[in-house]
């Protein structure tokens, strides 16, 4: 557990959630990408089930909150003690796979970056890696087990300039339970480039080629990324690929005793 990043109460939510993540991993009601453990779907148990896990490990939330209900949602989070956060939920289809393979095709990345995909038996330097790019960007990145696809189907990419620095990350996993309706859609995203190299499509091109990765090893025909409603930039990002605003909003919660910090990521 030792590949594990960000601030003191995130490293802890996700130590924990990670332990907690392998008890629950028989129940499709809950997903985990990484970062704690979250509610799959909204529900009559919805606001019980967000609240004890916050409770337990410091944050949570439930991924597909619809918006027509999402503020009363967030109000009775917040009666029960808990601060909240509301982050866009954007989804894309099958649809993505087609536009991600022409991004690729017609713009590949600059001829001096390299992208290695992280997993299992790569080295500790590759996951610091591709945390430093990540958190540089104010991106929390998934506890190591996660990023090397050891603990659920997932991968990390990192490309590194010529001079092996590492300039930009992507990644996704398989966070939902098989039995789910939606196992096959993945959280994909953790788009990052270090601020000297934006501005190249950089991001796009690496985003492109995870949504590739995802279909070929994961099996994925769905995904599905948090943004915050201020992030205009990652919404044109994301909306680029396919992956665009849905009906739904993910709604999180943070129990103010054990998480300090402002929100979970992002």
């Amino acid at each position: 557990m030792e590949e594990v990043f960000g601030s003191p109460v995130q490293k802890r939510m996700q130590i924990l959630g990670e332990h907690l993540a392998g008890l629950l991993s028989r129940d499709p009601r809950f997903c985990s990408h990484g970062r704690g453990v979250a509610v799959a779907d909204y529900g009559p148990e919805a606001a019980d089930l967000v609240e004890s896990l916050a409770r337990l490990v410091g944050a949570s939330s439930c991924e597909l909150v619809p918006k027509t209900i999402s503020r009363d949602f967030q109000h009775e989070l917040e009666r029960r003690g808990l601060r909240t956060d509301v982050i866009g939920n954007f989804i894309g289809g099958s649809e993505a796979i087609d536009i991600a393979r022409a991004v690729v095709e017609k713009k590949p990345l600059p001829n001096d970056l390299t992208v290695t995909v992280i997993d299992g038996a790569s080295s500790l330097h590759l996951v610091q890696a591709f945390a430093e790019v990540s958190i540089a960007h104010g991106v929390l990145p998934p506890i190591g087990p996660v990023i090397r696809g050891v603990s659920r189907p997932g991968f990390g990419m990192v490309a590194f300039d010529a001079g092996g620095r590492p300039v930009a990350t992507a990644g996704a996993v398989r966070s939902r339970h098989p039995d789910h309706p939606m196992a096959d859609m993945v959280q994909w995203g953790q788009l990052a480039t270090v601020t000297d190299r934006q501005g190249q499509g950089i991001a796009r091109t690496i985003g492109a080629m995870a949504i590739l990765e995802a279909a070929e090893r994961l099996g994925a025909r769905s995904f599905r990324t948090g943004i915050n409603p201020t992030n205009s930039a990652s919404t044109r990002l994301c909306s680029s690929l396919g992956v665009c605003d849905s009906d739904y909003v993910i709604v999180a919660a943070m129990d103010p005793v054990e998480f300090s910090d402002e929100r979970v990521t992002k």
